[in-house]
């Protein structure tokens, strides 16, 4: 949708936007385009969009996928778009709260997200479909700037975060384009991003081990600034957190004891995760 019709849509519907529902309606075109071109869709794709607003992303994703489930929590919105896409067969438009929404019951094992994620809540809704049980195969999402800054952090900077590891767990993580406050009406107070994140080919810990590494992860990364080896001896996860323990453990790594939470990188945490927790015979040959 044009400014112009964005204009005469909220008018319509006497809707004021709402900073707590993060309404900030994208209006441009072109990065609408840019986004759905991002999911490389195809006519037997299913996808999920979070937050369709009013439905600058909908009409260009019915074009290309073969079926659109979007999720709007305003009830305005949703009456708004029900009527705006009458018919449109491939449109499931559900009425609720996308926290609470349980996508894995009505899209398939296989399926994409493409979505102008509420500004509010992106982390919390990020988290909820990186951690489910049958996650996005490919998910294109505008989030504001700073989330974009850590999902991609490397480590030793200031963005490098426990969001940065849960991601990157399962995902490869890529920052597709910069988003300009003006693309929106009204103009959000930050900067956008457009990332692309597409599901890794094969998982990089196994199961057993994901609990304890980001009971790890999350323990350490509450005092980044200091030594690991403190912080979690400190930690109260059990007896596999040991001082002399995780000495050994860092040592097999060749990291420095003093080193700390956001030194490490994502692969040698995973290997701190088996050094710690499994016996020394389950354990990869070290290289």
């Amino acid at each position: 949708m044009t400014p112009t019709e964005t204009r005469a849509a909220i008018q319509h519907l006497q809707l004021r936007p709402s900073r707590v529902l993060g309404q900030n309606f994208l209006v441009d075109q072109n990065i609408a385009r840019l986004i759905v071109k991002a999911a490389e869709l195809r006519a037997t794709d299913a996808v999920l969009e979070i937050g369709p607003g009013l439905g600058a992303l909908t009409e260009l994703l019915l074009e290309r996928a073969g079926r659109v489930v979007a999720v709007e929590k305003d009830a305005r919105l949703a009456a708004f778009l029900r009527e705006r896409f009458d018919r449109r067969e491939k449109l499931q438009l559900v009425h609720g709260d996308a926290l609470e929404f349980d996508f894995a019951a009505a899209l398939p094992a296989s399926f994409k997200v493409v979505a102008n994620l509420p500004y509010a809540i992106s982390t919390p809704l990020l988290m909820h479909l990186v951690e489910s049980p049958t996650p996005p195969r490919l998910m294109v999402l505008t989030v504001q700037r700073e989330v974009a800054d850590r999902l991609t952090a490397q480590p030793r900077t200031k963005d490098y975060s426990a969001l940065t590891l849960f991601t990157q767990l399962h995902y490869d993580v890529r920052r597709e384009h910069r988003v300009s406050r003006a693309c929106f009406l009204p103009m959000p107070m930050v900067e956008s991003a457009v990332i692309v994140l597409r599901l890794a080919t094969h998982p990089l810990l196994e199961p057993a081990l994901e609990g304890p590494f980001k009971q790890m992860v999350r323990a350490a990364f509450q005092h980044r600034r200091k030594m690991l080896r403190g912080v979690l001896s400190k930690s109260g996860l059990g007896d596999w957190m040991r001082p002399d323990k995780l000495e050994a453990a860092l040592e097999r790594l060749g990291a420095r004891l003093t080193v700390r939470a956001e030194e490490l990188s994502l692969a040698q945490w995973l290997l701190l995760t088996r050094e710690l927790v499994l016996p020394a015979t389950a354990r990869p040959p070290s290289n």
